[in-house]
């Protein structure tokens, strides 16, 4: 109808609410406090727009195998010491391997009605990088315009909260925003980076400037997430 449309968090309003003193939650002083919210800080907005057809289909496939990996590493844990059923466990896990291996046959299958295995084997050509992991990151890529690598690393939610007052230089952590999943994926590309030639010497000096294992692990992860990106926006071939 030509509106312009625009997504609200609601955790965000809810914590709107508190900030301007708010003790009621009831449909019309919700109204009244977006209202408020958009008179005061709708200039910072951004439009929502849809995402493409492949985005959606991506996630969806992505996180349908997260939940199956998941589901399959607790049962193999919980029957680890299961003795009489073991065979008729087996036949089971192998099941669930195999639908693993549909679904990533349909990310594929996706990929390729889309036209973006090209991009997809520019970001794994990057060490560490897996396919699933570049399938992650060409998915978020094509969620919209990203000016720079920076508002590409906030989309995956791996920029840094920061919290500092006065002469307190408050504890960094991740945003956490957008996709768990992709974040998944890029710190068990870290991992494996973490032990390829090039990247080896990176990890370690991390780690010999202080920084505890996860956190140079999500540096690294960074890092990689901008290289994709580099490649992607320039067309370019690692």
């Amino acid at each position: 109808l030509g509106f312009e449309v625009y997504v609200i968090d609601g955790f965000q309003l809810s914590n709107y609410r508190k900030s301007v003193g708010g003790r009621v939650k009831t449909d019309p002083s919700d109204a009244r406090l977006l209202s408020r919210f958009l008179k005061n800080e709708g200039e910072d907005l951004r439009p929502w727009s849809p995402p493409p057809a492949v985005y959606g289909k991506l996630q969806s496939l992505l996180r349908r195998r997260a939940a199956l990996v998941s589901a399959r590493t607790a049962m193999t844990q919980s029957w680890a010491n299961e003795g009489l059923l073991k065979t008729a466990f087996n036949t089971f896990v192998r099941s669930i391997d195999r639908l693993d291996q549909l679904i990533q046959k349909k990310i594929k299958d996706v990929l390729r009605e889309a036209g973006l295995h090209e991009q997809v084997a520019r970001c794994q050509a990057v060490e560490g990088i897996g396919f699933l992991t570049a399938t992650a990151l060409v998915m978020a890529f094509t969620r919209g315009e990203f000016k720079s690598s920076d508002s590409y690393i906030a989309f995956l939610g791996m920029d840094l909260r920061v919290s500092d007052s006065g002469q307190k230089n408050g504890r960094r952590c991740l945003t956490k925003r957008g996709c768990s999943e992709i974040r998944r994926l890029l710190h068990n590309a870290a991992m494996a980076a973490s032990k390829s030639p090039v990247w080896k010497e990176d990890y370690k000096r991390y780690l010999n400037n202080g920084k505890a294992t996860t956190q140079a692990l999500v540096i690294l992860a960074r890092k990689l997430a901008r290289v994709a990106f580099a490649l992607m926006k320039n067309q370019d071939e690692y």
